[in-house]
């Protein structure tokens, strides 16, 4: 499974590379033709790399405080192609942050890997039958606390895989909307520990009378549903640009009200060339997803449970920016 699931990875990493490379040999073979290449290829490359820093420095401070430094780093990156009826686009999204306060352990702020590649033919005006796949992790672990001491996730711990087959609508280039009745998401949790736990929807691992393990967890769990992608980018000024991106999932097989929902909306503010602020925001709501819920009593936190809630993360940086 985790060679599988490699390869898998490995292959849509490619698939920029593989587009280029696809662009640069029919792009020969019809020059040498004769037949002018914008009557040929119609590739829109671009993206967004940024990495902001933050830092904060205390000597004999009355009011108090902690030091600080912190680095949020990201990439945004498109490679799409579009020739007649065809399309072929792929986006990545990768992002990694820390900080560090004091003596305490480094401590992430943000962590992301999302890859999307979708295949498609118009059959309408504005609207193209789609095949697409979405792949999405995380780079390190992640930890309730700066102690270190209760594991939430890891990398591939979960992952998620999208298979869907449905419309894809574009009535303009800034504006996708893709919607699948046929959608296979498969969820996996590599992480053992993890799976035992059964967490993020896995089957959990199966004890004797003596608390002995006898049945290991499952490592991944295979959803069939309805799938809903919207991407919108948009140009509010010349020096600020909107992009939001919306997911909807919902599961046929088990409890089809309780919608998977991942919201993500990036701004970004450009001073120069080189020079931007971004603000990132996330909702993320997952009925499988299980987060623990601390009381908190006399300056000390008891966890009391665990269970769905809404999650939230907003990153706000100044720093590099350049524009690919």
């Amino acid at each position: 499974m985790k060679k599988s699931f490699k390869l898998l990875l490995s292959a849509i990493l490619f698939l920029p590379t593989l587009a280029f490379s696809q662009s640069d040999v029919v792009k020969a073979a019809k020059l040498a033709e004769g037949t002018p290449d914008d009557t040929v290829q119609k590739w829109h490359v671009g993206g967004l790399v940024s990495i902001n820093f933050s830092q904060a420095s205390f000597s004999n401070w009355a009011a108090g405080g902690q030091n600080a430094l912190g680095l949020t780093s990201m990439l945004s990156f498109h490679a799409n192609y579009r020739n007649g009826k065809f399309s072929w686009l792929n986006d990545i999204e990768l992002g990694y942050g820390f900080q560090k306060l004091d003596e305490q352990t480094l401590q992430k702020t943000t962590d992301q890997i999302a890859l999307t590649s979708s295949v498609g033919y118009k059959v309408f005006k504005c609207t193209s039958l789609t095949f697409l796949t979405n792949f999405q992790s995380q780079f390190q672990p992640g930890y309730t606390n700066t102690a270190d001491t209760v594991l939430l996730s890891d990398f591939m711990s979960p992952a998620y895989w999208v298979l869907a087959l449905g419309l894809n609508y574009s009535p303009v280039k800034e504006l996708h909307v893709f919607l699948s009745p046929i959608t296979v998401r498969c969820t996996f949790v590599e992480n053992q520990t993890l799976a035992d736990q059964g967490a993020f929807g896995v089957d959990p691992a199966v004890y004797n009378s003596l608390g002995v393990k006898t049945q290991n967890g499952k490592n991944e769990l295979t959803e069939l549903g309805a799938y809903f992608k919207g991407d919108y980018r948009f140009k509010i000024m010349d020096n600020i640009a909107l992009t939001t991106d919306l997911e909807l999932f919902s599961n046929y097989l088990k409890d089809p009200q309780n919608i998977v929902i991942n919201w993500s909306t990036m701004i970004q503010f450009k001073v120069n060339k080189y020079i931007s602020a971004t603000l990132n925001t996330q909702f993320i709501y997952d009925n499988t997803i299980n987060i623990p819920i601390y009381k908190d009593e006399g300056g000390v936190s008891t966890l009391i449970g665990k269970g769905p809630r809404l999650q939230f993360k907003d990153i706000l940086g100044v720093g590099l920016a350049y524009n690919l």
